[in-house]
């Protein structure tokens, strides 16, 4: 079903409107349309809401993004700024702050050591991670840092025989590239 056809009365009045800062729902109710055929016509017209001023950051709002970072959220932080989630978030960046702060080098080792004495008794990465209190992700990263030898599932043999096998599968079969394995 096809809508009405703007007149060029209609046209000028949505672009006049749209500029003075009406809504959709304003222009609707005054030429008499719905509100999603205002939308879609604004659109058309290049009127669309991506051309929206954006506001510079003042200094006292870089201040409390400073001091609420780590304590409060990226959630609490918009909502009292009346900021936009990647705004909050690239003016983080563009100043250096993060939710957390790094550990310095020598507790990188410690943590390191310590993660090397409970691979050594045989515990793998999750284990480790659990008895550590930290993630899975910085046990990989201590690991790579600091070239430790932790067991993870994918460290096994019987995981590395297991790709061997699918690597043979797919070679046959003429598709696939193979698998990288570790030799043992």
């Amino acid at each position: 079903m096809a809508g009405r056809i703007y007149s060029e009365k209609e046209i000028s009045t949505i672009k006049l409107m749209y500029r003075n800062g009406c809504s959709d729902d304003e222009i609707a109710k005054a030429l008499n349309r719905s509100i999603i055929a205002i939308k879609i016509k604004r659109q058309r017209l290049d009127l669309a809401l991506r051309f929206i001023e954006k506001r510079n950051w003042e200094e006292w709002e870089t201040e409390y993004l400073k001091e609420n970072y780590e304590k409060l959220g990226i959630s609490a932080i918009m909502e009292h700024l009346g900021r936009s989630y990647n705004s909050v978030v690239v003016k983080a960046a563009k100043n250096n702050i993060r939710t957390k702060k790094r550990c310095s080098l020598d507790e990188r080792k410690k943590q390191a050591a310590a993660i090397q004495d409970l691979a050594d008794k045989g515990y793998y990465t999750s284990e480790i991670s659990k008895m550590l209190k930290i993630n899975d992700t910085t046990v990989y990263s201590r690991r790579v840092e600091f070239g430790l030898t932790v067991i993870d599932g994918h460290d096994t043999e019987r995981y590395h025989l297991k790709m061997e096998k699918i690597s043979k599968i797919f070679w046959a079969k003429g598709r696939g590239y193979k698998c990288k394995m570790k030799k043992r």
